[in-house]
């Protein structure tokens, strides 16, 4: 792989601080990004490649019920996640006789500590395509034509197996308040004998809204390896699920990831799962090596490879693939792992110094409440900001007694997001992140 000597020009976000070096999740976090095994991805991408001897997971092929096998096999042997289901779908439309055949998303959750009916949900497609190999190579050979879909999308569906092994392993002492969903997804590539795309994921997302599942967002992980000269990914998104990028933006910076992401506003796109849940009225986002791949930019290089026989292993960059993982761990970890139920009806004892707990409910719509403890009588402020570091609200100016209070913050007027709240008081500065979700 070539390799060459240049100066790296990070993009900049300014941003808050959220996690300190005395909160144990600061460390929880750095832990797990550091256990992304190379290893255990390369083995992942090189097993989905192969699919059983079969060189192809294109929906409808042998190859394609081999790697459900090997994922489902994957996700039963991390004994720590709360379980592992087959979620069978049909494609109705299809010809005959593939009409009635069963294909499958695999789910793997982690079951959530305080608020298990919300969840998170990161997803990966599982099966290839061959398309670009040409229209009628396509058409005649589509059951037997190589498909390896190494980058496309073995690298995503490597993710999503990793993530689960280590956020679901107690040895790290994370704990999530929410439910944590890693979903392989059948189907998501368009076929010869069906028409249309995504129709696992539209399945997945349609029975959640038809049940009234309060998913807290999707992050849809896609082709996401091939750079031969920078460690770059593009997010895409809509206006109303552009938190969830710049949180990934955030956790990049913060945990010093290393990874090129290019900056809001984010292109909105529809090619891949993502854009279902949109359909649905859920939070969602793209993770992909280029937005679109098919095209230059500052820095990448179309992919030539993606759709064809040729979407091999080596034509990888695994520095790039672990670095994506990295950052997409450690926002999910971020957005789950920093809320605490403190009640509002059972406040701490007043602290021996100035003190900012973490806001509740978090996410919230509308209001949520902020406690703080003061030893002294001292000169409060808190301050809200937008994740781009611009104050947004001054909640409290005043002199307060010695005491634990409750400021009640309305952010109606603003839209959804990732924010931080600020707290001066006694020479004493704290920030700590929450979300708004209308």
């Amino acid at each position: 792989m070539r390799r060459f000597g240049f100066v790296v020009i990070f993009l900049t976000l300014a941003y808050l601080p959220y996690l300190s070096a005395d909160d144990p999740l600061e460390d929880i976090i750095r832990h797990m990004i550091d256990a992304v095994s190379p290893d255990k991805l390369e083995k992942h991408i090189l097993e989905l490649e192969d699919a059983g001897g079969h060189r192809s997971r294109v929906t409808f092929t042998p190859g394609k019920d081999s790697a459900a096998v090997y994922i489902e096999n994957e996700f039963r042997a991390m004994p720590y996640l709360s379980s592992v289901v087959l979620d069978t779908f049909y494609i109705e439309t299809a010809e005959a006789p593939y009409y009635n055949r069963p294909l499958v998303n695999v789910v793997a959750t982690i079951e959530g500590s305080d608020e298990p009916e919300r969840y998170i949900v990161v997803g990966a497609h599982y099966d290839s395509s061959a398309d670009r190999e040409g229209n009628t190579i396509w058409r005649e050979t589509w059951d037997t034509i190589e498909a390896p879909g190494a980058n496309d999308n073995g690298t995503g569906v490597a993710a999503i197996l990793e993530m689960a092994r280590i956020m679901s392993d107690p040895a790290f002492g994370f704990a999530s308040q929410y439910t944590l969903k890693f979903v392989a997804f059948g189907a998501e590539e368009r076929g010869v004998v069906f028409d249309g795309n995504h129709h696992g994921s539209r399945f997945y997302a349609q029975t959640a809204r038809s049940n009234d599942e309060d998913i807290i967002g999707m992050i849809s992980m896609d082709m996401f390896g091939y750079n031969d000269y920078y460690d770059y990914t593009a997010i895409v998104s809509n206006e109303e699920s552009a938190w969830l990028g710049l949180q990934l933006r955030f956790v990049n910076q913060h945990f010093s990831i290393g990874l090129l992401i290019n900056e809001p506003p984010f292109p909105e796109a529809r090619y891949s799962d993502h854009d279902v849940f949109w359909d649905e009225g859920y939070h969602a986002i793209l993770v992909i090596e280029n937005a679109p791949p098919w095209q230059n930019s500052l820095y990448y290089e179309r992919n030539p490879y993606y759709h064809t026989s040729s979407d091999t292993f080596e034509k990888l960059n695994m520095g790039l693939v672990r670095k994506v993982t990295q950052v997409n761990l450690a926002a999910v970890a971020a957005i789950s792992g920093t809320v605490t139920s403190v009640a509002v009806d059972a406040a701490p004892a007043i602290a021996d110094n100035v003190v900012l707990y973490q806001n509740y409910p978090n996410p919230f719509n509308a209001t949520t409440n902020i406690q703080y403890s003061i030893p002294n009588e001292s000169n409060v402020q808190i301050k809200i900001y937008d994740i781009l570091g611009k104050e947004v609200a001054m909640l409290v100016d005043k002199k307060l007694q010695p005491g634990v209070h409750t400021a009640i913050f309305d952010a109606s007027r603003l839209p959804s997001g990732v924010y931080f709240y600020r707290i001066i008081a006694d020479g004493h500065f704290e920030t700590k992140q929450f979300i708004l979700m209308k």
